[in-house]
This record gives C-alpha cells, sequence and structure tokens, in this order.
C-alpha cells in the first residue's frame, strides 16, 4: 500500500511539472535540437549530431502524454467538443 502512494505522489509531482510547462514549450524544445543537430552535424560532430536529433520525438511525446492524461481546458478543445456533438447528432 505504501508503494503505491509513494508512486502516486511520483505521478503527481510529474504532472504538476509537465502541467507548469506551456504546451507551445514542447514544440519549441523540440526545433530547437532539431537545429542543434544540424549545427553538431555541420560542425563534423557526428555523433553529438545523432544523439540530439532523437530528442524531438522525446519531447513532442511528452507534450502528447500530457495532453491524453490531462485533456486541455483551451478554447480549441471546446470547438472539437462542439463538433463531436454535430457529428453524433447527425448520426442519430
Amino acid at each position: 500500500m505504501q508503494n503505491t502512494d509513494m508512486l502516486n505522489e511520483r505521478a503527481e509531482r510529474v504532472m504538476r511539472l509537465m502541467e507548469a510547462m506551456p504546451t507551445q514549450a514542447y514544440w519549441t524544445l523540440a526545433m530547437a535540437s532539431v537545429v542543434v543537430s544540424a549545427l553538431l552535424f555541420l560542425t563534423g560532430r557526428r555523433n553529438s549530431a545523432l544523439f540530439v536529433g532523437q530528442w524531438p520525438p522525446t519531447f513532442l511525446g511528452l507534450a502528447l502524454l500530457y495532453k491524453l492524461l490531462r485533456p486541455s481546458e483551451e478554447r480549441s478543445a471546446e470547438g472539437l467538443q462542439d463538433s463531436a456533438q454535430d457529428m453524433r447528432a447527425a448520426m442519430g
């Protein structure tokens, strides 16, 4: 029981950290790592370029994970809900 409480506390702490970071920051980090990877490649540091070049999917994956676990309360989410209701009404 104690291990479960610790895991839940850690998960909540991670979610709070992710929540503090705006979703646009994940995209910015992904694009910045692409640029840094290209610069490293052009300067001949190919191993470092390959290492940094693998970061964008991780950043974007974290953004998607956050969005899946904590759906947005942004205005765009309301539009999706309205669209889903319209589709249900049209089908039923």
